[in-house]
């Protein structure tokens, strides 16, 4: 037992073996494409443990190039990051882009250029006097030029002869969007794909959608390797990974490998239709057990009327399900519409209101009618008597 949370413990394996495939296979670039942490203020043991897989790296002679993501800046800062300590430290191999870059990077297999953006929002705009005034939307088109200008500013200096290598941490009007719509504070910009689409250019490794997708196959590809684990159960159908690149002037090629992430797994039952024979308990309990995956996140939902949802062992259910990583109960309650409403207390009825509470009585108590009634006309001759001012 480590003593911390296993799902980040998830995470740190999966970055781990994404480390060790790295130094396995004797990659010469580790690009890391954004967002490290799910804040610009991580708690020290995520820095412990993010930093303990870069020293690995290092120590291996493999590169590191460490992109800022959103979720790695201090909101409407363009200063500070979570990445800056590995800037301050100097760790040697490590390149941390949090401003536009474009260098050369030399390793043991030939040289590779590389140009790299991190995330950046209009807040980087608003403070410069000239766009004072703007609307949001105005800001948003002139930051998508200032990208766009930049982008080609760069490619007019690429040298043809060697591969090239561009990294930014963005949305693109091609992606699919995924869970980190739902993380994202505030609003996300999207650029059109096509700033990156140069015959210069050989490979775009995309960072910010957590969804692994090709946006463009080839000449050049631009993909999203997406994130390195599933977050939650809106991400349980995608499958998660890194992307092995083999880079080489007009003849880029990739592969993605899969970490194996841990499953998430819905269990959907509908017990609405319950039979007098019917077992609840087994009915649902068969479903899990068929659905059930040793270690995996699980959901079980069901449907059940409200007079029936005794009849589910929750314990038991719980039982069969011990082998899940956790577990989640979920009914949904149908209610008994013959009780909640009477279809005998017309409107006719009500206008005489000992008439609909005996009606209600009949229909809901049997031992305390009679007792009841009597009361009711007794607070109802006091009434009638009182002088109301």
């Amino acid at each position: 037992m480590t003593g911390l949370n296993i799902r980040f413990e998830d995470f740190v394996s999966a970055l781990k073996r994404v480390v060790d495939y790295a130094i396995d296979n004797q990659v010469d670039v580790f690009l890391f494409s954004g967002d490290a942490y799910r804040n610009a203020s991580p708690e020290p043991i995520y820095q412990k443990m993010f930093a303990r897989e870069l020293k690995r790296l290092s120590e291996a002679g493999i590169s590191t190039i460490l992109v800022v993501g959103n979720h790695d800046q201090i909101l409407r800062s363009t200063q500070s990051h979570s990445l800056s300590v590995f800037q301050s430290l100097a760790v040697p191999g490590v390149i941390t882009v949090d401003q536009p870059t474009f260098e050369t990077i030399k390793t043991k297999n030939g040289d590779f250029q590389f140009l790299g953006l991190p995330h950046v929002t209009r807040n980087n705009l608003t403070a410069l006097e000239k766009y004072a005034g703007f609307t949001s939307a105005q800001l948003d088109d002139v930051l998508v030029r200032h990208v766009s200008d930049l982008f080609h500013g760069f490619y007019a200096k690429l040298d043809p002869t060697i591969p090239t290598v561009v990294s930014a941490h963005m949305s693109l009007d091609r992606a699919l969007a995924g869970i980190e719509e739902e993380l994202l504070v505030g609003y996300t910009l999207t650029f059109p794909a096509d700033i990156f689409i140069d015959e210069r250019v050989d490979y775009v490794a995309m960072g910010h959608i957590h969804k692994y997708q090709i946006i463009r196959p080839k000449n050049p590809a631009i993909v999203y390797s997406g994130s390195l684990e599933r977050v939650d159960f809106g991400e349980a159908n995608e499958d998660k990974g890194f992307i092995h690149v083999t880079l080489e002037r007009n003849n880029t090629n990739y592969t993605f490998h899969s970490i194996n992430p841990r499953p998430f797994i819905t269990v959907d039952a509908d017990l609405s239709d319950l039979g007098p024979e019917d077992d609840a308990t087994e009915i649902l309990g068969r479903k899990v057990s068929k659905a059930l995956l040793p270690g995996c996140v699980l959901r079980i939902r069901y449907r059940i009327k409200q007079d029936k949802v005794g009849e589910v062992n929750e314990r038991k259910i719980l039982q069969l399900a011990q082998e899940a990583l956790s577990v989640r109960l979920q009914p949904e309650l149908i209610p008994d519409k013959s009780k909640a409403r009477l279809p005998q207390l017309t409107e006719q009825s009500a206008t005489s209101p000992l008439a609909a509470l005996e009606l209600y009585l009949s229909e809901t108590c049997c031992e305390d009618k009679e007792r009841l009634l009597s009361r009711a006309k007794e607070i109802m001759n006091e009434l009638d008597s009182s002088e109301i001012i």
